[in-house]
């Protein structure tokens, strides 16, 4: 490409280009995957990036925690596989969590790009994989070696030959191979078209690289960013709680925010240390959760890219929660890398309300692994999530049952029953169960299921991990916003907390009682009208109704007349 800076009308369209380019990897990827944490729950991330390793777009629907560390990923690949021994055809692959995404169930795949015998980019996947071996998804492990297979920074493909002995391996650690190497292809096939579509940009336009453009998107992208902070009051905040963790411990995250005049960086220093559980966390996930909030929190008018992320600084002490090291388990780090989102809100929140939301009930991501096998002989591993209510904005309710930031989706009763031998017994709207405000939270869900008996039910028992939270600390509020209530876990009708594993045989069953959002302002402040039509739809109780925000329905509706 010749240099210099591109002309407005050619820098927008292929600006787009390149987000449509990694919408079509991710379709691909979801279209030819194997499993419902792909298809279903979307739990993966796809991004391209520049000969640079910079990125250029990622895929919007993703989860945080798998997109955010993508960048860090695909350096460290590079730094033990050089570009300038990286050749057309070479594929790469690896899952260090402390490279990637923090756990080893996600394993990332890299495809250089080149165009003309030039490296002019790469396309980046990353899945969670159902099964990686070791332990089976459970945050009671205390060494990171019982969490599962670790794949070194390798080519699993050299010069369009698969690397068979890498794929034998990974099949030959792992429970289900079908669908582990199932997905993989399809993280495979999803990197060939991304990359099909960036050589088709610079044939179309005679270019021999990409990378003025991505030199203009960058720079345009950070001058954005940095020109929104300074709109933001600069000043040093912080913010400190409790979350609890497995078998009623608790640990404490303490934020400090420092806004300048074009950059924002969050300090966790002071966080707990790291714990003997698999709930910590990597400083890769856990700056991915921070990008994410400051992020949301400026809503700039572009996609996240290289540029959006140049002024953000994310630190946490070594050996902390959010920064542990190797020697720790981590399977279990959404426990609390998911809650970094709403501590950073609680910290900035009366100096920007119009910017933050409340708490969210989905916080943490809330799901269960079941292993088994069925009666035909197949076996199943899916994650099934399930979520609560999203807190509550600066100008309207939270939404319910919506995961934030997670940004799982919840699984479909009719794709888990066809997958696994169990009936869900029910799925609705948890009553009172959403954070009292002036806007109140979303609302939460009751989900039971049962493991099936007899002809239809697993052959043997069903191991069951569950994943959740909130069972020590509430949902916060912001603002004068109120807190939502608790969870509850019961296993055949016995109150219990998640980060467990347990056996499951046909006719056992469990309830999840997922909160709702946080509210947002004073209660008092919420209109009548918005009581009443809660109140009406059966969202809401009267005693909730009288409890908190002062609302009378007799006497109400005498007033009215």
């Amino acid at each position: 490409m010749a240099k210099g800076k591109l002309d407005p009308v050619t820098l927008e369209i292929f600006w787009r280009r390149f987000n449509s380019t990694v919408d079509e990897l991710a379709a691909t990827l979801k279209r030819t995957s194997f499993s419902t944490v792909v298809r279903d729950v979307n739990d993966y991330a796809t991004a391209i990036f520049d000969a640079e390793a910079r990125l250029l777009a990622q895929s919007p629907e993703s989860t945080p925690g798998l997109c955010g560390p993508l960048g860090h990923m695909l350096r460290c690949m590079l730094g033990q596989n050089p570009p300038a021994e990286l050749v057309e055809g070479d594929v790469l692959i690896g899952n260090n969590p402390w490279d990637g995404s923090g756990h080893h169930n996600d394993i990332t795949v890299t495809t250089p790009v080149f165009h003309g015998g030039k490296l002019i980019g790469y396309t980046v996947s990353c899945c969670h994989h159902v099964d990686i071996g070791g332990r089976r998804a459970t945050t009671e492990s205390r060494d990171n070696y019982e969490e599962g297979l670790r794949i070194p920074h390798l080519k699993v493909f050299r010069a369009g030959e698969l690397n068979r002995d890498v794929m034998a391996f990974i099949a030959g650690n792992v429970r289900s191979p079908e669908t582990v190497i199932g997905d993989l292809r399809a993280q495979f096939a999803a990197n060939h078209v991304g990359s099909e579509r960036l050589r088709g940009i610079c044939e179309e336009r005679g270019w021999d690289d990409l990378q003025d453009l991505a030199d203009e998107v960058i720079a345009r992208s950070e001058a954005l960013a940095r020109a929104e902070i300074a709109r933001i009051p600069s000043g040093i905040y912080r913010h400190r709680a409790a979350i609890d963790i497995e078998n009623g411990d608790e640990v404490i995250l303490n934020c400090q925010v420092t806004i300048g005049d074009e950059a924002i960086e969050v300090d966790y220093a002071g966080s707990s240390p790291q714990v003997d559980s698999a709930v910590n966390c990597t400083l890769t996930y856990t700056a991915s959760y921070t990008t994410f909030a400051i992020n949301c929190m400026l809503n700039l008018p572009i996609n996240m890219n290289e540029g959006t992320l140049a002024p953000l600084i994310t630190k946490a002490d070594k050996g902390s929660i959010l920064n542990c090291d190797e020697r720790r388990p981590t399977f279990g780090r959404t426990s609390v890398g998911n809650h970094l989102v709403e501590i950073i809100y609680n910290a900035v929140a009366k100096a920007v309300p119009g910017r933050v939301v409340a708490g969210a009930g989905a916080t943490p991501m809330w799901g269960q692994y079941l292993f088994g096998q069925r009666k035909d002989g197949g076996k199943f591993a899916p994650l099934n999530c399930v979520n609560g209510g999203m807190g509550a904005r600066p100008d309207r309710d939270g939404v319910s049952c919506l995961t934030f930031p997670v940004n799982v989706g919840n699984a479909p009763i009719e794709v888990l029953e066809s997958d696994v031998p169990v009936l869900c017994r029910r799925k609705e709207l948890w009553v009172d169960s959403a954070g009292p405000g002036k806007f109140r939270g979303g609302f939460g869900q009751e989900y039971e299921v049962e493991v099936m008996d007899g002809e239809f039910g697993p052959d043997g028992d069903m191991l069951v991990s569950f994943r959740g939270g909130r069972f020590n600390h509430p949902v916060p509020g912001v603002l004068d916003g109120r807190a939502a209530p608790m969870a509850e876990l019961y296993i055949n009708g016995e109150r219990r907390k998640a980060g467990i594993q347990r056996t499951m045989a046909g006719g056992d069953s469990f309830l999840c009682r997922i909160p709702g959002g946080g509210g947002f302002g004073d209660p008092a402040d919420r209109p009548r009208e918005m009581v009443a039509r809660d109140l009406e739809d059966g969202l809401i109780t009267e005693a909730h109704a009288r409890e908190h925000y002062g609302y009378e329905p007799a006497r109400e509706e005498v007033g009215d007349d």
